[in-house]
């Protein structure tokens, strides 16, 4: 058996596809390993400083760093979470300890485990060499904090999984998701203006609110531990070791919950009479192509993750710019950067809809082959109804921009038409991503990625090329003085991209016809 399944990973390893997927992983995993390296030496080092000028009661702001990113960054960026569900291990004949057991320890494998133990041990190793008399309290201290973190990722997890487990949940999870990546967004522009204005300041009931929560919570009490000595410093430890057994007891019991066999259903509403409703008539297209374009926004409507990650790129730069120093930038001085910022926030989510172009049919593939001769309309229709939410966002945006900021129609018209140049070169190269590297979605797991490693590079590459050209079409206009050329040759390039869209959509449905059998069992997987 080992055997051949080694024999069936070598076959696998011959296919250029999966080469090339093997090697962007180990470029992402280099990327990941020099990120907790700088971050590990920025703990490291901070946690030196700070009690180099006697300052270690900051110390529970690292403390909070690691907290917030060990419970959070697995929710938030849930595609690089660990993949096994142990709710298929709970039909194993284990007992309840060992299920417990390993659903715990199997939280260390998350790569944001992984990087907040690294930066816990980098403070230990720092106060170890400034406060040698800290460290053994200190090492206890770090330990409890990191097993309630541990047993609390596990719990924040599991809520997460349950409510993906159902549509309903999954569209509230879209409102929380949202709010938990906007709210430090938002505080940091009100703090930036409350320090710029004397006549906004937080009230003193927030400030004298703040200080006993900061106290009382489990960064506070893990500093408390070592910091303090005598009684106090035994009263934080033995608060300590008390969130760790609330946590310890809360997972307990949602584990046993799926150990006897939870499962998550919605409640259907069961109707007297089931009426056949009419499907979407689009102008300027035939009703197959109408058809596909809507089940492809209704499939977009259900994911939660794809939702958001359209809506944050605009939201985020509006606040941007509508803060004080981008009000000042943008309207008074430079209003068409505002435009062509906007342009290149909202790009930012074409990967994300263009290089996964099957992700979310899985299985619904094989049904598209039913019908080989329409696949290039496939194709075609999918791109129209991705493309068409991104120029409806970017359209809507510019509208607003040129509502407020008045920006002058040749830049502003610039922009728009190098917007849709790269969003149908982006398009055409994401087509073909799509049918080399296809990546199945799972809307109810953590572990699913919006599209795979190597159309992340890809997309990058592209970007990396056409901002050359660009480059270089405003080096020449700006150096033989020629304010109307970006225009003409941006309007030249859509139309080359249009052609180029068509090419590479014929090689995309022609790699399909050769390659079926793969891509099948790489979405069905």
């Amino acid at each position: 058996m080992l055997l051949l399944r080694w024999q069936l990973f070598v076959n696998s390893l011959r296919r250029p596809s999966r080469r090339a997927e093997l090697g962007f992983q180990a470029l992402w995993v280099f990327l990941g390993g020099l990120f907790v390296l700088i971050t590990s030496a920025g703990f490291l080092f901070g946690t030196i400083g700070l009690l180099k000028i006697e300052r270690p009661d900051l110390l529970d702001l690292l403390l909070w760093a690691v907290f917030l990113v060990w419970q959070l960054a697995p929710v938030l960026f849930e595609g690089y979470s660990p993949g096994l569900s142990f709710r298929e291990v709970a039909r194993y004949p284990v007992s309840f300890r060992v299920y417990f057991l390993l659903s715990s320890a199997y939280g260390i494998s998350d790569p944001a485990a992984v990087t907040c133990l690294i930066w816990l041990l980098s403070m230990w190793v720092g106060i170890a060499m400034e406060q040698p008399g800290w460290a053994f309290m200190a090492a206890v201290a770090f330990l409890l904090f990191a097993v309630f973190n541990l047993l609390l990722n596990r719990i924040m997890v599991g809520l997460f999984e349950r409510f993906q487990s159902t549509r309903r949940g999954r569209e509230r999870m879209v409102f929380l998701m949202f709010i938990l990546i906007l709210v430090p967004q938002v505080l940091q522009f009100t703090t930036g203006y409350w320090s710029n204005t004397q006549a906004l300041k937080p009230p003193a009931w927030v400030l004298q609110a703040i200080t006993p929560m900061r106290g009382f919570s489990p960064p506070g009490v893990a500093l408390r531990t070592f910091l303090l000595v005598g009684n106090p410093g035994w009263w934080a430890l033995g608060a300590l070791l008390l969130y760790a057994c609330l946590a310890f007891l809360l997972l307990q019991r949602r584990l046993r919950a799926i150990y006897q066999g939870e499962i998550y259903a919605e409640a259907y509403t069961v109707s007297r009479e089931l009426k056949v409703q009419k499907g979407w008539q689009l102008p300027f297209v035939d009703d197959v192509t109408a058809a596909i374009i809507e089940k492809e926004l209704r499939y977009i409507r259900q994911s939660s993750r794809l939702l958001l990650q359209l809506v944050y790129p605009p939201i985020i730069f509006m606040l941007v710019a509508f803060s004080g120093a981008g009000r000042r930038l943008f309207f008074s001085r430079s209003p068409e950067a505002m435009v062509a910022g906007m342009a290149g926030f909202i790009l930012l989510s074409v990967p994300n809809m263009a290089y996964n172009t099957f992700g979310m049919d899985k299985e619904g593939f094989g049904r598209w082959l039913l019908c080989p001769p329409m696949l290039r309309k496939i194709l075609l229709a999918k791109n129209l109804a991705h493309g068409g939410i991104l120029a409806l966002l970017f359209l809507l945006a510019e509208a607003i921009i040129i509502a407020f900021a008045r920006p002058r129609v040749l830049p502003a018209l610039l922009v728009t038409v190098a917007f849709f140049a790269v969003l149908v070169i982006q398009f055409g190269a994401g087509n073909l991503i799509s049918v080399y590297w296809p990546k199945r979605i799972e809307l109810t797991q953590m572990n699913s990625k919006m599209a795979s490693n190597a159309a992340g590079i890809a997309s990058l590459l592209v970007m990396l090329a056409i901002s050359t050209i660009a480059g270089m079409i405003a080096f020449a206009a700006w150096s033989w003085q020629l304010p109307w050329l970006p225009l003409v040759l941006g309007i030249a390039i859509f139309f080359a991209g249009l052609k180029l869209y068509s090419w590479l959509l014929d090689r995309s449905v022609a790699y399909i016809y050769g390659h079926i059998e793969e891509i099948t069992g790489n979405l069905g997987a």
